[in-house]
């Protein structure tokens, strides 16, 4: 009879025993299913976040090589003018040259006593020596032997 009250009362204690275990145990099932949400969650808005970030980053580089291409035009455009100025301020000097050029023989002819007479005249230009012929004129080399 001892022995069958021991095993009842072993029996009893390991009866508590497992169901404190299981108690434990479903605790901690509950506690890791929480951090399990919680972590799911997390990752979740993490993954919308990177998404969001990926597309921002997108746009941005597409704008940025919408701006580069407009900057390049620019430029383009910027030098084109910069030359046609130049080519423009230039023609411009050659006129001013010539138109200088036209009022001082007009002065000259004006303050001349031959006014009258170089006026009614024709002018015709005289060539001079080419080129051509001066480097033609060279000495004679002397030949070694």
């Amino acid at each position: 009879a001892v022995v069958s009250t021991q095993s009842g009362h072993y029996g009893r204690e390991r009866e508590v025993e497992r169901k404190k275990l299981e108690k434990k145990s479903e605790e901690d099932r509950k506690k890791f299913e929480r951090k399990i949400d919680m972590l799911t969650s997390k990752y979740n808005t993490l993954a919308k976040e990177l998404s969001e970030e990926r597309e921002l980053n997108k746009c941005l580089q597409a704008n940025q090589k919408e701006w580069i291409s407009k900057v390049v035009a620019s430029n383009s455009a910027l030098q084109a003018s910069q030359e046609k100025h130049a080519a423009e301020t230039q023609e411009l000097r050659e006129q001013i040259k010539d138109l200088m050029f036209h009022l001082q023989g007009q002065a000259t002819i004006n303050s001349s006593p031959m006014k009258e007479e170089i006026r009614g005249g024709d002018m015709h230009m005289v060539q001079g020596p080419s080129n051509e012929n001066r480097n033609t004129r060279r000495s004679p080399r002397k030949k070694f032997k």
